[in-house]
């Protein structure tokens, strides 16, 4: 199956094996059609049905019908297959992110978060979900020519258009349906369409959202072009597309919640499978991966621009502050504690690695909820010592940035990334209001920011930039450059103009920690991390060991690091000791 594009995805059905019924494929050339058509789709109730259809051709929706392990629904002698199903939520993506294209751009969210996303999948609302595909880093500095290409391109005037739905609108008919469909496949037993149902989640949660945002926006309030019979009608319609989001929300929640019950081995078990046998650390863990995907993908959607009240509602962090046991919510006690609880054990012990990595993806987007909130005390959630969202973000990044797997460890870098430019901004804005910190110590922003993660993220940070994983040594640099500033040729770069002798200065100052890291990952049991840390012992010789003022704070650790080198001119992988052959040199050569 081919769903890159909803034409190759129609088209991919005509070549299953055995043939799909005839219903099927009459119906995929007669949605091709449309396609190829030049009349919009946005209003055509045939396009609309007919996607419905085809979701529910591949759906047991007319009797009780089971699944079986190969995905195929049962229902007395008839065979369902899963492909239309998978097809039809295909459609259903593309669909929703076309209206939400329609609508105004200011009611899609504010662009004020729009720097965070790297593009990384379908249906997330900016792809602020990675679920597959490769990662592109993110270009911390610009060419003069892009630059000035940028600012000639933002100073152009723009010509916006947009499509508004009516009450009638055929898009209404889909939003209705699509809480029962999500219900009844969020734990489909065929992954691809587990899959599907995320990104539908995650466009359902940003249409509705923005359609919030629009019939609050002054746009919507100062135009007479509709009645007041059909705005209300309008407004009862986007109201049940929230009770619609609502009712998907608690299905994810409920599945996730199920999962989480379930018993399972961890990885300080290490047992070499799960307690019925059929699962490991490389296959998908049932449906617990794509359920956090979904959730992920719901959040990342939900665009609103505050609470509940009125039309200005949407916002995921205000409708759902029971979930982060914050002491502003006396309702719920322990009845939500399994949410963040859950997340934790799922990126640090899970002895699966894909769910690491979605559970830390769902962090991320966790994280830029908080940002995108309009009341500080949410944001006050990444900041405060005794927020347990915090305290699970702290305890995640640990893991996650030393996992073995590329894949997670590339995960964590995101949220590192995330999480630390959501504490510099909290940070400049909190102190663009005070301007009595000039007599405090010199430091840098970063660990002004941080505070008590300091020990805990710089070294993982520093020997990420030297890790073997091509996308996660790439990626880590960018960040880097992005927290302390490329000044200078080096990646220690140390300059006048930053405030605490930029990077240089931060690893100067917490030089103890980074060595016992870098010692520690020295003997780490992963060749590549061994490899890393070698070059990160060479770099702190060569750039800090040298320098006329930092050098002092390394010459304590010397010996340590020596040791850590001379242990690994034995390993057993010839470029681990090919490193510690160059870093030793590099050491001898600074200290000399």
């Amino acid at each position: 199956m081919d769903f890159s594009t909803v034409d190759r995805a129609l088209t991919s059905l005509s070549r299953r094996h055995p043939p799909l019924p005839a219903e099927v494929l009459d119906l995929s050339s007669h949605l091709l059609d449309f396609l190829s058509s030049p009349d919009g789709l946005s209003e055509n109730t045939v396009y609309a049905r007919g996607i419905l259809r085809l979701v529910e051709l591949g759906s047991d929706s007319s009797s009780g019908g089971s699944n079986n392990d190969s995905g195929i629904i049962t229902n007395g002698d008839t065979k369902v297959r899963w492909e239309p199903l998978a097809v039809g939520l295909r459609l259903v993506v593309d669909y929703l992110e076309k209206r939400t294209g329609e609508l105004p751009k200011r009611s899609r969210g504010s662009g004020s978060d729009e720097d965070e996303d790297e593009g990384t999948g379908l249906g997330t609302g900016g792809g602020g979900v990675y679920a597959d595909g490769p990662r592109i880093p993110k270009i911390a500095q610009l060419g003069v020519e892009n630059k000035e290409a940028a600012a000639k391109k933002h100073s152009e005037p723009k010509v916006e258009t947009s499509f508004p739905p009516n009450a009638k609108s055929p898009v209404f008919e889909l939003m209705m349906a699509l809480p029962a469909i999500v219900n009844a496949h969020v734990e489909h037993a065929e992954p691809r369409v587990r899959s599907l149902v995320a990104q539908t989640v995650g466009v359902y949660a940003l249409y509705a959202t923005s359609l919030l945002n629009w019939l609050g926006s002054e746009e919507e309030s100062s135009s007479g072009e509709n009645s007041n019979d059909e705005k209300k009608q309008l407004e009862k319609a986007v109201q049940n597309a929230q009770v619609g989001r609502r009712e998907i929300h608690g299905a994810v929640l409920l599945s996730l919640k199920s999962h989480l019950e379930m018993k399972e081995p961890s990885r300080e078990d290490n047992p070499g499978a799960a307690s019925d046998g059929a699962l490991d650390d490389t296959t998908g863990w049932r449906a617990l991966e794509t359920n956090l995907q979904a959730l992920a993908s719901y959040v990342d959607g939900c665009v609103g621009r505050s609470g509940t009240e009125g039309y200005r509602g949407g916002s995921y962090i205000a409708e759902e502050i029971r979930l982060f046991g914050s002491s502003s919510s006396n309702d719920g006690g322990d009845e939500y504690g399994w949410f963040l609880s859950g997340l934790q054990h799922c990126c640090v012990v899970h002895v699966n690695r894909h769910v690491r990595a979605a559970s830390t993806a769902s962090l991320g987007v966790l994280v830029k909820a908080c940002m995108r909130s309009s009341d500080s005390s949410h944001r006050d959630l990444l900041v405060e010592g005794d927020s347990s969202f915090r305290s699970v973000l702290k305890e995640a990044l640990r893991a996650n940035l030393e996992d073995n797997w590329s894949q997670v460890r590339m995960a964590g870098s995101v949220l590192c990334r995330r999480f630390v430019l959501a504490l510099l901004k909290i940070h400049s804005n909190s102190e663009s209001d005070d301007d009595d910190e000039d007599d405090e110590e010199e430091s840098t922003v970063f660990e002004s920011a941080t505070e008590d993660l300091v020990p805990m993220l710089l070294p993982r940070m520093c020997l990420n930039r030297f890790y073997l994983a091509q996308g996660v040594k790439l990626y880590s640099q960018e960040t880097w450059k992005l927290v302390f500033g490329a000044h200078g040729p080096d990646e220690l770069h140390s300059s006048e103009e930053t405030k605490g002798g930029g990077g240089m200065g931060a690893v100067a100052r917490n030089a103890a920690p980074l060595c016992r890291y870098y010692s520690k990952m020295c003997d780490a049991d992963n060749h590549a991390v061994r490899e890393a840390a070698c070059q990160g012992v060479a770099e702190l010789a060569q750039k800090v060991g040298t320098h006329p003022v930092y050098k002092e704070y390394i010459s304590p650790f010397v010996t340590m690091l020596l040791q850590a080198l001379l242990m690994c001119f034995h390993d057993e992988s010839w470029p681990v000791r090919d490193e510690a052959c160059l870093a030793c040199g590099t050491f001898c050569l600074a200290y000399a």
